[in-house]
């Protein structure tokens, strides 16, 4: 929604973040609690070296994704790692530098233009992240 009303903006942004969680919600009901990836970081990095799509052009669009690895077996919600901790360390972007894990999804809300749309992303990629 392209509008020059910062509050309509606002609320627009606000539901499209809702929406994520949902979605959110059922991806962790079948693959496990994801981990929170703040992109700030990798946004950065791309001013000094090349960082692999798609997570250059993701981090300039979102500030922050829920990333899963597709691979492993399903796992019930409830067998992720309590609120507010982060999954175990072999789940978390860039430690896989073999590749056999498969595919990552990240799931985000790209925002941070606010002369652009709003939009619920979903990336599905082989590209271990940066």
């Amino acid at each position: 929604m392209r509008t020059a009303d910062a509050a309509v903006r606002l609320a627009e942004v606000e539901r499209f973040h809702e929406r994520r969680e949902e979605l959110a919600a059922s991806l962790t009901h079948r693959w496990g609690a994801p981990y929170h990836w703040g992109l700030q970081t990798v946004r950065l990095r791309t001013a000094t070296e090349e960082i692999p799509e798609p997570w250059a052009g993701l981090s300039l669009r979102a500030d922050d994704v829920y990333l899963w690895r597709t691979d492993r077996a399903p796992q019930p919600a409830d067998q992720g790692p309590p609120a507010g901790q982060e999954p175990p360390a072999d789940r978390a972007p860039g430690t896989d530098p073999a590749g056999e894990y498969g595919r990552w999804v990240a799931l985000g809300v790209a925002d941070r233009d606010p002369y652009d749309e709003v939009r619920l992303l979903l990336v599905v990629t082989d590209t271990d992240p940066p």
